[in-house]
C-alpha cells in the first residue's frame, strides 16, 4: 500500500490559514502512514506511544513537541489507554515566511537535515501553556494573525526553555526548572522544590544535573539562591537578613559563608561595590 499524502486544503476552508485540533490515538490503525503538503507541529498532552517517522521508532510521552516536515512519512502507535496530542498544520508559505524573517540559515527546527525531525521534551507545565494558548486561538478566526501569534508563542517557549540544549545534552525540562527556580517560596523548599518544579523525582533530577552540568542538585540550588541574592543586593536596599531568609537560609552565618565561598567577598561588600556609581 502506498503512502498517503494529506493536503491542507482538505482540512481548512478558503479563508483559514491553519488547522488546529486535539486528537486521541488508540492504535496505529487510527491514522495510516502518510506525508503532507504542509508543515505540522504536534505536542503530547497525555498518554504514551510511538512516533513511526521515516522508518524510525521514537517514543512519545507527555511533554514531547515535534515539528514534522512536509516530506516526512509518519504515523503513530499508542500504549494502552491511547495518546492525546494537539496538532497545528499550516502552509509552506508560512513556513518560508518564518525562515526568512526569523531563522535565515537555520539548520534546526523544521530545517534540520536529520532523518528524524526536530523533537524536544518540555516540562508538562509548558505543554499546558501551549495547549491553553491554542484553545484561546481557536476562539477566534483561523487567520494568519492568530497563526503567527501561536507560532511565535511556541518558539518563544522553546528559546526560553532550551537555550542550553542545542546539542540536546541538557533536557528542556531541566532548563525550564533552572529558569523557574527563582522565588523565595521555591528557595525555602530547597532541592525538593526544584524537583517538584521539574516534575521529576529528586534522584532522577540529581542524576541528570550531575550528568549534564557536572555538579550536584544541591550545588545547583545553592548557586541559584546566591544568584538571586546578588540581584537583590544590587538593585534593592532590602536588609541582608531579609535577603538571607528569602534565599531559603535559616542561619545568617551560613548565608555569609556560602556567599563568600562563591563570590570571594561578603554580601555587604558586594552590595557596596555593585551600587557604587562610577
Amino acid at each position: 500500500m502506498g503512502v498517503k499524502k494529506f493536503l491542507l486544503k482538505n482540512f481548512v476552508r478558503g479563508d483559514e490559514a491553519f488547522h488546529l485540533a486535539r486528537v486521541t490515538i488508540h492504535s496505529r490503525h487510527d491514522l495510516s502512514l502518510h506525508k503532507h503538503d504542509f508543515a505540522e507541529i504536534f505536542w503530547v498532552e497525555s498518554g504514551n506511544g510511538t512516533h513511526l517517522i521515516n522508518g524510525c521508532k521514537v517514543m512519545l510521552e507527555p511533554g514531547h513537541l515535534v515539528m514534522v516536515r512536509p516530506d516526512d512519512q509518519h504515523t503513530f502507535t499508542s500504549a494502552k489507554g491511547g495518546i492525546t496530542l494537539m496538532n497545528l498544520a499550516f502552509s509552506l508559505d508560512t513556513l518560508q515566511h518564518l525562515r526568512s524573517r526569523y531563522f535565515a540559515g537555520s539548520d534546526t527546527f523544521f530545517w534540520t537535515r536529520d532523518i528524524v525531525p526536530y523533537q524536544t521534551l518540555m516540562a508538562v507545565s509548558s505543554i499546558r501553556r501551549i495547549s491553553q494558548r491554542a484553545e484561546e486561538v481557536l476562539q477566534n478566526r483561523k487567520s494568519s494573525f492568530y497563526l503567527d501569534h501561536l507560532l511565535l508563542f511556541i518558539f518563544r517557549l522553546l528559546f526560553d526553555n532550551d537555550p542550553l540544549s542545542v546539542d540536546q545534552k541538557i533536557p528542556a525540562w531541566l532548563n525550564q526548572a533552572i529558569k523557574g527556580f527563582s522565588t523565595p517560596f521555591l528557595f525555602k523548599q530547597g532541592v525538593r522544590g526544584f524537583a517538584n518544579l521539574a516534575e521529576r523525582n529528586i534522584d532522577h533530577v540529581n542524576r541528570t544535573v550531575q550528568r549534564t552540568l557536572h555538579k550536584t542538585l544541591t550545588d545547583l540550588v545553592t548557586e541559584l539562591r546566591m544568584n538571586f541574592a546578588t540581584k537583590q543586593l544590587s538593585i534593592t536596599n532590602a536588609p541582608i537578613k531579609t535577603i538571607c531568609n528569602d534565599c531559603g537560609f535559616t542561619n545568617l552565618g551560613h548565608f555569609y559563608k556560602t556567599f563568600k565561598q562563591l563570590y570571594q567577598q561578603t554580601p555587604s561588600a558586594y552590595r557596596k561595590s555593585s551600587q557604587t556609581i562610577v
